[in-house]
């Protein structure tokens, strides 16, 4: 592999940094910057029309509120140096130095960011577990209590021992779990205690290789840096001076702002999944109930008793969504123009009466035309509210609303309902079907 040396700076202050990955895998990255390389804590890049990619309005108006500073995680194997490189940087003699038992938050004057010190990875599985689980906790937390842009992590170091000479794939493979939902926040490798100036590149490459084997974490990879925490004695006389702290001091404050960028992602992602998620389960919950009351005697022309469950669907996914339900609006009227009285009905019926040879009774038949209709109203919604939640599209399109109700609703039953019907002839043929079995076909074909 072609490896570049690390500078650590020239005579203008620059960070020249060469991290690379060639055909092979290998990875490829340049680093530069100089010393007036300054974070913008207001900045955030956007995408057209100022809009964050799969990050709600709502939740970039928090991200863009004042905050004290953005956060960096501190991460790495127990004895690698994690307190002592803090303890340096934030200038505080009195800082203890003891193992660190769970996560602590540390702030100071000097820095633009603060820094989270975690629990080291140790050696035996327990142990592993725990100091992973303590960075997920945070995780979890920093997410579900809105705290905005104060909790997330908006950049990793990882430090291992420059020492050591190994870096082992189960080092790579813990790291990745314990940070496995900030899938886009910048890493920054630090080599501690590399006193040895010969050993300083061949520790880069071994990191390099590592990180090569991981192709999706090495996109993440900035820039790896050794540093010299505190003066190391050699001998009487013979001292080792700290060393590479400006380098990571100018790295991080460079990549900071991309930091923000990528935390907020990663939170907007993980929070319209789980929304997805939910809604996936109330429109089976829907289509369940819609199953139910086509199986009942009452004839399924009178969709009186559907168009209050079709409401309440859309109010229920609207609410999901952040979205205050209003149901004289444009919006949600022409959503629930939509269900059984309008085209996806009309579109449910229509597909049936092209389908020959139909052998199913007509109280199943009309179970699965009522359940068809408001699961594909209810994936119709969900399309709709993710483009509006995600900023994508605005609220007050009314015609595009209707045009993607319309196809995305439409869509779903003109090239499902046959397959729908054809597997539940097949299933009825052997035994009588549940309702169950009924809403489970619909959902699988529908979605």
């Amino acid at each position: 592999m072609d490896v570049q040396n690390i500078n650590s700076g020239n005579q203008n202050g620059q960070l020249n940094q060469n991290v690379q990955v060639n055909q092979n895998g290998q990875v490829n990255q340049n680093v530069q910057m100089n010393q007036n390389a300054q974070m913008n804590h207001g900045q955030l890049a956007q995408g057209p029309g100022g809009v964050i990619p799969n990050v709600s309005p709502a939740y970039q108006n928090m991200m863009y509120a004042p905050v004290s500073k953005p956060n960096v995680v501190v991460i790495g194997n127990s004895g690698v140096g994690k307190t002592t490189l803090i303890r340096t940087l934030l200038a505080d003699s009195e800082f203890q130095t003891e193992i660190t038992k769970e996560l602590r938050l540390y702030d100071g004057p000097n820095l633009q960011f603060r820094l989270i010190d975690t629990i080291g990875f140790e050696y035996g599985y327990l142990n592993q577990v725990k100091a992973i689980n303590a960075i997920k906790k945070w995780t979890k937390d920093s997410v579900k209590n809105n705290n905005g842009a104060d909790r997330q992590i908006n950049m990793i170091w990882y430090c291992i021992d420059g020492t050591s000479k190994r870096f082992a794939k189960r080092n790579v493979d813990m790291f990745i779990k314990s940070t496995s939902f900030w899938k886009s926040v910048p890493i920054i490798v630090v080599i501690t205690k590399s006193y040895s100036k010969i050993e300083r590149d061949e520790n880069v490459r071994m990191v390099q290789e590592a990180f090569a084997r991981n192709s999706k974490t090495s996109l993440n990879l900035k820039a790896i840096i050794p540093v010299v925490a505190s003066t190391y004695r050699i001998d009487q006389g013979v001292s080792i001076i700290p060393y590479g702290l400006d380098e990571l001091l100018m790295a991080t404050n460079f990549y900071l702002p991309e930091g923000r960028l990528a935390s907020m992602q990663d939170v907007g992602r993980y929070r319209l999944a789980q929304k997805r998620m939910m809604s996936h389960s109330l429109v089976g919950a829907s289509t369940l109930a819609a199953a139910t009351i086509g199986l009942s005697p009452i004839p399924f022309s009178d969709g009186a008793l559907l168009t209050p469950l079709e409401i309440g669907e859309i109010k229920s996914l609207a609410k999901m969504y952040d979205m205050q339900f209003d149901e004289k609006s444009s919006l949600f009227q022409s959503m629930i123009e939509a269900g059984t009285a309008g085209v996806v009905g009309k579109t449910a019926l229509g597909v049936l009466n092209a389908i020959p040879g139909i052998n199913i009774g007509a109280e199943v038949l009309n179970a699965i035309v009522a359940g068809t209709i408001v699961a594909a109203l209810g994936e119709g919604c969900i399309y709709v509210f993710e483009q509006i939640y995600t900023g994508a599209k605005s609220a007050n399109d009314v015609e595009w609303v209707k045009k993607s109700m319309e196809s995305e609703a439409v869509k779903r039953i003109m090239s499902r309902l046959q397959p729908i019907i054809g597997e539940l002839q097949e299933r009825s043929a052997t035994h009588k079907l549940t309702t169950k079995e009924i809403v489970a076909i619909i959902l699988k074909n529908i979605k």
